[in-house]
């Protein structure tokens, strides 16, 4: 692929990225022997998603990969870990192999900035838990219980990945303190973020620098560190007539427990729901799994922890519109819990 098509890729409006994108779906989709299947977009963020209609023959979500982002291996290893949860019992989006019986294909089209991996999963009927920022219900009720089947969710997977033989050659990023935010973090280097104040700038380094120090002392024993889902946005949780289902294992990998649980309730904080939500989060995982006191201490550091991740990736994605959105709200959270943060004493066990 040259280099002006890969510039005239990014630099074309996201409603033609999506137009392309269709294009090498639908060329892909021939190694499933569906190249006559309806295909509507669904979400477009850094992978691409669609629906795919076969009539009798089912309905399906094909993800095209971002370009040059996770290497064939790593997807191999997601899908692995997908198809091993659901064969515990851990409802997963079903892969669904090629009819050669491989669980990605590659493809290349024109127009379309790298080749890209593709992968197929049985569609799932349902709605999302909430989005990401969405107003919270005056009824705290259902949202609560959700939250409680999110965590047992969330405690039989750590019980489940703890105990599993990893294929050969099985290979996941880790979501270490340099994969969350060192400077090759996982997903961008918040240190890479143009037009902040200094001041502000400063005070992400200091708390990055303490978080580092934390961490070490916090350790990464089986009970607070292993293969994780990486990634409990409520966006990516659905939830369907036979219960809670958990989409989106890209950013799956080795991190701590507390990261997932900072990251399903970071939203939550300072509004009524964060204590109904967290407690009832907490209150089902401990239906399937320690979890001690002196972790749950450790939530504020893990949320500023994700904080540093997410802003990361706005330092990374500045061609993406939605990131002049998300910053200054980022920054604003970060802001509010980073100085309490940083005049703590921490007692870490």
């Amino acid at each position: 692929m040259s280099s002006a098509t890969e510039a005239g890729f990014y630099q074309s409006p996201p409603d033609e990225q999506v137009r392309r994108l269709a294009g090498l779906a639908g060329a892909a989709l021939t190694e499933w022997g569906l190249s006559d299947a309806g295909l509507s977009s669904v979400a477009y963020r850094e992978n691409m998603t669609f629906k795919v209609d076969a009539g009798s023959r089912g309905v399906f979500a094909l993800r095209v990969h971002q370009g040059n982002y996770r290497t064939d291996a790593q997807i191999q290893s997601e899908l692995d870990l997908m198809n091993y949860l659901d064969g515990q019992g851990i409802r997963t989006p079903r892969v669904v192999p090629t009819r050669s019986g491989a669980l990605f294909t590659t493809v290349a089209a024109d127009g379309v900035a790298e080749p890209r991996q593709c992968d197929l999963f049985e569609w799932i009927d349902g709605r999302l838990l909430r989005m990401t920022g969405q107003p919270i219900p005056g009824d705290l009720g259902p949202l609560a219980e959700a939250y409680a089947e999110v965590g047992r969710l969330a405690g039989r997977i750590y019980n489940a990945t703890e105990a599993w033989e990893k294929p050969q050659g099985f290979t996941r990023p880790a979501w270490d303190a340099e994969g969350i935010f060192g400077v090759n973090g996982n997903i961008g280097d918040f240190r890479k973020l143009q037009d902040i104040p200094d001041e502000q700038r400063r005070l992400l380094v200091d708390v990055s620098e303490k978080l580092t120090e934390m961490l070490e002392v916090f350790g990464e024993g089986s009970d607070r560190y292993g293969l994780s889902h990486g990634d409990f946005l409520a966006e990516n949780i659905f939830v369907c007539e036979d219960g809670i289902r958990l989409v989106d294992f890209d950013d799956a990998g080795d991190s701590w427990h507390m990261l997932d649980i900072a990251t399903a309730v970071f939203d939550l904080l300072d509004t009524p729901a964060f204590e109904p939500c967290l407690g009832a989060f907490v209150s089902g995982y401990r239906e399937h799994r320690e979890l001690p006191d002196s972790h749950l201490e450790m939530l504020n550091a893990f949320v500023l922890a994700r904080l540093l991740s997410y802003l990361g990736w706005c330092a990374k994605k500045t061609h993406m519109p939605q990131t002049a959105v998300i910053k200054p709200l980022l920054l604003n959270a970060f802001e509010q819990h980073a100085r309490g943060f940083l005049s703590q004493r921490s007692g870490i066990s």
